[in-house]
């Protein structure tokens, strides 16, 4: 908390390497701003502003919240059509059936149309492992289900454990922001 790190030294001593390394060792999560000292010592910009701008870029928050969630592995999926209640031949997603499955039970839900629409933004398919925000209803895919892991020889597929404990929980989520 508030720790900044200032290298000096001539140049082609390593100082920006050095700099890189570490930031790459502290991870995506920590903040790194490089600067060239042509951006400080510019005409056009007084330098306090331009340290200010980049000490500003470099705050990095972490909050935490408790959260209402549906948490588990998708088993169904099934979007529920209805007539268009507006006329015309196409019909409308009146709402969507999803079962998740924890390591301490299953539930089936009865999602807004909504609620589909994030799901299908976030690609979501049966086997996946997802969480539902229970206020806002938003959706995140935390990845596949490592019960499908065998299912080919080489794939890009991330995949995580089925969630433990029940399908609805109170879930700390962190976010991290620059």
């Amino acid at each position: 908390a508030g720790r900044a790190l200032l290298l000096a030294g001539a140049p082609g001593s390593g100082k920006t390497a050095l700099a890189l390394g570490i930031s790459q060792e502290l991870g995506p999560k920590v903040p790194f701003c490089p600067i060239v000292g042509s951006e400080v010592y510019s005409s056009e910009v007084k330098k306090t502003a331009v340290l200010m701008e980049n000490f500003r870029r470099a705050i990095g928050l972490r909050i935490k919240e408790q959260k209402e969630v549906y948490e588990g592995e998708v088993t169904e999926l099934t979007p529920v059509e209805t007539e268009n209640a507006l006329g015309g031949y196409g019909k409308t997603v009146s709402h969507v059936i999803i079962g998740l499955k924890s390591t301490k039970g299953t539930k089936q839900l009865k999602l807004d149309p909504s609620i589909y629409d994030g799901l299908q933004k976030e690609k979501v398919a049966v086997g996946d492992v997802i969480y539902i925000e229970a206020n806002s209803g938003a959706v995140k895919r935390v990845g596949r289900s490592d019960a499908f892991s065998t299912e080919f020889d080489l794939e890009a597929e991330e995949y995580v454990p089925v969630p433990k404990g029940e399908v609805h929980k109170k879930k700390e989520i962190g976010q991290d922001v620059t």
